[in-house]
């Protein structure tokens, strides 16, 4: 990048060496006597460094245009690494998940028959079957949200892959310091990362309903279904906080390319201050 912008300067120095030459040549030859014209050997030396000149600048612009297809090739093996990069973690993550679910699936059968035989000291059938019905739908509603919060991630991701390609191509266009956006890049990738652990851990876990007694069923019940809530809730907010992450690099990078449009100040009426922009981001399902 430091030397393509190096190269441009150097074929604007020779342009206007070029032009300094021609208004030299031109002087030279006005004062000389209107009746004496320039010596050939004079003619020849001049057309001589014109010529150089111009292969000179033909030269820089050639070297000009390399370096600049060499960058953006550069730059395209580096997106093309960050997406295979991406993609890599995320088969990684999902073969992690499905270990984790299938060896859930043996804990979540001894579970619910652990859950039958405490429920034989409850005496109320209807009761029983709403227990059971309840411990089903934790663990489908656990399955659920993280395979939401794992689509959630995979579109952040997607995000962040556009970011990057995009700040390349200022980056080498149009020359522009695009530091503050890659900063920004590394923490959302980062955030990504600390969330997909949390969704990995979330995936691996089930909910006990410890039964004991009749009167206080609806408190056990309670007790799991809270347990659950919590750790959705905990796994959400570090959902949350990639979302944000990668708003931020977006912003940051939209900040960079876009230049603020400059209004006019008012000079017969007040200005009247904006009002403040409202965000919003996207919610995990709640926990019923």
């Amino acid at each position: 990048m430091n030397k393509y912008i190096i190269s441009s300067v150097l074929v604007g120095v020779l342009s206007v060496s070029y032009l300094a030459l021609a208004e030299d040549s031109n002087k030279n030859v006005s004062i000389l006597p209107t009746n004496v014209s320039a010596s050939p050997a004079v003619k020849v030396k001049m057309r001589e460094q014109k010529d150089q000149l111009q292969k000179n600048i033909k030269d820089a612009k050639t070297k000009v245009r390399v370096e600049i297809k060499d960058a953006k090739a550069e730059l395209k093996n580096t997106t093309e690494a960050v997406r295979e990069d991406i993609q890599k973690r995320r088969e990684e993550f999902k073969e992690t998940v499905k270990t984790k679910r299938e060896a859930l699936k043996d804990e979540i059968k001894t579970k619910r028959e652990e859950l039958k035989t405490r429920l034989e000291k409850i005496k109320d059938v209807r009761k029983k079957e709403t227990v059971e019905r309840i411990d089903q739908r934790m663990d489908a509603l656990n399955e659920k949200m993280v395979q939401h919060f794992s689509n959630v991630l995979d579109k952040l991701e997607e995000m962040m892959v556009r970011v990057s390609k995009r700040a390349d191509r200022v980056s080498t266009e149009r020359g522009l310091d695009v530091s503050e956006v890659r900063l920004a890049a590394e923490k959302a990738i980062t955030a990504i990362a600390l969330a997909r652990t949390a969704v990995e851990t979330q995936s691996g876990k089930t909910y006990t309903i410890k039964v004991t007694s009749e009167s206080a069923l609806k408190v056990d019940v309670g007790k799991a279904r809270q347990s659950l809530g919590a750790d959705l809730v905990e796994v959400r907010d570090a959902v949350k906080a990639a979302h944000s992450a990668v708003k931020d690099a977006a912003v940051a990078l939209a900040q960079l390319v876009v230049k603020p449009k400059i209004s006019p100040t008012p000079t017969t009426s007040p200005s009247i201050s904006p009002s403040p922009a409202s965000t919003s981001s996207p919610q995990a399902t709640p926990v019923q």
